[in-house]
């Protein structure tokens, strides 16, 4: 909870130390479509697949030079994956607090390239089989890294892009034969600069 805490009290005192002139804050919204990936899986009669989440949180945009500049989010992001096997198919829904810092770079007036790390928070988890619901926090790691690529266009105050979130940690706590867990997110966003540039 200290690092949480922590790493939040960071991210806010970077946004109130920043020049208003070279700073832009706002609003973030998307869709990720997330799956798990799966290294030397130890279920060999299961597949998984996408399923569908949000994410919703906050953006700031620090421009170090015209064309060059860090571009830290904070936003709260539903993932997980869809599983079937031979008799049954079920649901892991895992919600984290991420925190991706990207470079940016402008390529043009309305479009950008972004690319960068991600430290997320598990807040939850759980897996759902028909009307039932299972809490499985405890089997997964309290953090996930990761890195993100993507890029964007900006309107006025608008902006949207896409973006691909590939897991570097493995998420399973207690792995067993060599299996290793990553989150893999493909996310589709849009967001409303409040104030700034």
């Amino acid at each position: 909870m200290k690092k949480n805490i922590l790493l939040i009290t960071l991210f806010l005192l970077g946004l109130s130390t920043a020049s208003a002139q070279s700073v832009g804050i706002g609003l973030r919204a998307g869709l990720n479509l997330a799956s798990e990936y799966i290294s030397n899986n130890q279920s060999p009669g299961s597949s998984n697949s996408t399923r569908t989440g949000f994410l919703l949180g906050v953006y700031t945009k620090f421009m170090i030079a015209s064309k060059v500049g860090i571009q830290p989010e904070l936003y709260y992001s539903s993932t997980g994956t869809t599983i079937t096997d031979q008799s049954s198919s079920g649901t892991i829904t895992s919600n984290y607090l991420s925190l991706p810092v990207f470079f940016r770079y402008n390529a043009s007036n309305n479009f950008h390239l972004l690319v960068g790390p991600q430290f997320g928070i598990l807040m939850a988890a759980k897996t759902t089989v028909g009307s039932v619901s299972v809490d499985i926090k405890d089997q997964f790691n309290s953090t996930d890294i990761g890195g993100v690529v993507g890029f964007g266009f900006d309107f006025g105050p608008f902006n949207a892009g896409t973006r691909y979130n590939f897991g570097l940690s493995n998420i399973e706590k207690n792995s067993f034969g060599g299996e290793k867990v990553r989150n893999m997110v493909f996310q589709i966003v849009a967001g409303y600069r409040l104030f700034g540039k």
